[in-house]
């Protein structure tokens, strides 16, 4: 056989592949033509014999309602802790539970190191930031129950440890007060189980002067173990805060008037005028004013019970009631045997780990019916609402960082989302705190007094310095779109 005669057998056999495939592709065709239509027969046919119409499934974004709250162009400092959080969104949140390695240790290094990415545009940039603004410092890493403390302490062996674990729980609280003192942490907290310490630094919340503490829910048994260990503090509230300025400028009076040395003399000059109602009488009616002024109402008592200890002695002389009580809370009532507090800090510190925001994404479809549409058999239609929520566990400790950071990488993701939060009880009056903690003759700081600049964002130091803007309120929700946030 020639080249030639080779080369059209070939012609002819694709011809005739190519005229299989047709045929196949054809009756593969009329198959799905005659079955869409016995489909639809059979449809009509159905519907004609129950007497019904069709009902048309559409997949339909919902309309957006329009935001509620106040608005704010970035996220605004809530110094309460979160227990738990869930954002939703239209768009797909599954990005977030598949980071690469290499993005999850660029972003962990980023954290640990201070390092803040220059370029937002590309996707991988993006998930770095959110691994950043994921993680906290924080001990201990995992925390014991009380039956587990217990069993630990009915040993001597399981005793020596928990000794070893609050002396470096003690070591993690004077580390990030060093820290603190030297301007480079700005916060940080000690969560107890039934009230909320927060140690700032000079400059946030616009308070000038020094640093300052502020303890949520104190109770009167943590007040009194400050009073004995002769720790200055106020109410945040206004009206507790002025009875306490009046008792302690009236005890200085009677100082000034009644000083032991001269309580003899006094005595026999009270005599010597004979004039019972004099200032016997005046010292008497001023105590029975202060003891009734000592008790305000279950409301007010509430409010009262944030104290704030500003000043570097005032906070230092808080830090030595923490240290003497070697984990353990000062304002206790029992002495069951409890897990040393939690350590929450923006930054690292001795002994401290690395705490990610763990999130569960998932993909949640629901069905509804849209009012006033209707198919070409008159029949309301069906829309297919899909959303995307990522949310984390229950009973966990958000700090503010790390709640700014996430909302602030998802909107470089996300042009709408929303946040809801359940916040943590026993802070919910850092804010209050934070605010009565300043002064009016207080003045702005410059930005330098934070020295690691390389750590934190122009945005970020502007809003730990910012005065809280919520007042005494917390943030509940929060619904970010056309790049703003509306909090309520």
């Amino acid at each position: 056989m020639t080249t030639i005669e080779r080369a059209r057998a070939a012609d002819d056999a694709r011809d005739d592949t190519d005229d299989a495939v047709a045929r196949a592709l054809r009756m593969a065709t009329a198959r799905t033509s005659d079955a869409r239509a016995n489909d639809a027969r059979s449809r009509r046919r159905r519907l004609g014999d129950r007497g019904a119409f069709a009902t048309e499934t559409r997949s339909v974004p919902e309309p957006a309602a329009a935001p509620r709250g106040r608005a704010f162009e970035a996220m605004p400092m809530d110094w309460s802790l979160k227990s738990s959080a869930r954002w939703t969104s239209e768009t797909s949140l599954c990005w977030i539970s598949s980071l690469s390695a290499l993005a999850s240790s660029e972003g962990l290094h980023e954290y640990a190191c201070g390092i803040i990415p220059d370029d937002w545009r590309r996707l991988e940039r993006r998930k770095r930031a959110f691994v950043r603004g994921s993680y906290s410092c924080a001990f201990p890493g995992e925390t014991l129950s009380d039956e587990q403390c217990a069993a630990m302490r009915s040993t001597a062996s399981g005793g020596e440890w928990m000794k070893r674990r609050e002396g470096i729980w003690a070591d993690a609280l004077v580390s990030l007060y060093g820290l603190l003192k030297m301007s480079q942490c700005y916060a940080f907290y000690v969560v107890y189980r039934e009230r909320t310490v927060l140690f700032c630094a000079p400059g946030v919340g616009g308070v000038d002067a020094a640093g300052f503490a502020v303890v949520a829910n104190s109770g009167a048994k943590f007040r009194r173990v400050l009073l004995d260990a002769a720790v200055d503090f106020t109410s945040a509230d206004e009206e507790a805060a002025a009875i306490d300025h009046a008792k302690k400028e009236y005890e200085k009076e009677q100082e000034k008037v009644w000083r032991p040395e001269d309580e003899l003399a006094a005595h026999r000059a009270f005599l010597d005028e004979g004039d019972g109602t004099s200032r016997a009488a005046d010292t008497v009616d001023m105590t029975a004013q202060l003891a009734k002024m000592d008790a305000p109402s279950a409301a007010r008592r509430r409010a009262a019970d944030t104290i704030i200890c500003r000043g570097a002695i005032a906070v230092h002389g808080l830090l030595n009631v923490l240290l003497e009580a070697a984990g353990a809370d000062p304002g206790t009532s029992d002495n069951a045997p409890r897990d040393v507090p939690m350590l929450l800090a923006p930054v690292p510190f001795a002994h401290g780990s690395m705490k990610p925001l763990e999130l569960k994404v998932q993909k949640n479809t629901t069905a509804a019916r849209v009012d006033g549409a209707r198919t070409l058999q008159s029949m309301p239609s069906t829309t297919l609402r899909t959303t995307y929520t990522a949310e984390t566990d229950r009973n966990d400790f958000i700090p503010p960082w790390t709640l700014a950071r996430v909302c602030a990488a998802l909107s470089r993701k996300h042009d709408e989302y929303s946040v809801a939060f359940t916040t943590y009880p026993h802070s919910v009056g850092l804010n209050a705190g934070v605010r009565a903690a300043l002064n009016p003759d207080d003045h702005p700081r410059p930005e330098s007094y934070v020295e690691e600049r390389t750590y934190y964002e122009e945005s970020e130091v502007k809003r730990i310095r910012s005065i809280p803007p919520l007042g005494e309120s917390v943030i509940s929700r929060v619904h970010y779109t056309n790049a703003t946030y509306y909090i309520t």
